[in-house]
């Protein structure tokens, strides 16, 4: 079944949204996950102008590492195609980023990064975005 739910927070922010009920007998205690996916925060506007940290917070949610490291490097070059950024930069920010980017970095991440197509290598110890590279935020 099917429910449309409307919540009022105590700031009288008002949230809905639709969900799908089923139904569980009595005895059970389990809980069963939504077959329906959730979907985070809108990734279609990408705002450059926000703080690194609140930038990953918003649009790297949930992602795993080369998407990570691919929003990271559109983060640090503005989202222009091409412009090279430095390995250490991308390290340096990533490491100052433990909680949300999920631990310290993995070097590993620029070469999946890079088999997917996300990002390129310019020159030695840079990297830089190619078109395309929104597919990272799980979007095609």
């Amino acid at each position: 079944m099917k429910v449309h739910v409307v919540v009022t927070d105590d700031k009288g922010n008002v949230f809905e949204g639709e969900a799908a009920l089923v139904a569980i007998s009595a005895g059970s205690r389990t809980r069963r996950k939504s077959s329906t996916k959730t979907t985070g925060p809108s990734r279609d506007k990408l705002d450059f102008s926000l703080p690194e940290r609140a930038f990953i917070k918003r649009h790297a949610k949930g992602l795993k590492g080369p998407q990570k490291l691919t929003v990271l490097v559109a983060r640090l070059a503005n989202g222009k195609t091409g412009e090279a950024v430095s390995f250490k930069a991308i390290e340096k920010a990533w490491n100052r980023m433990t909680e949300p980017m999920g631990g310290k970095f993995n070097a590993a991440y620029t070469t999946r990064a890079k088999e997917r197509g996300w990002l390129s290598s310019p020159k030695t110890a840079f990297y830089a975005l190619r078109s395309g590279w929104e597919e990272a935020l799980g979007e095609k």
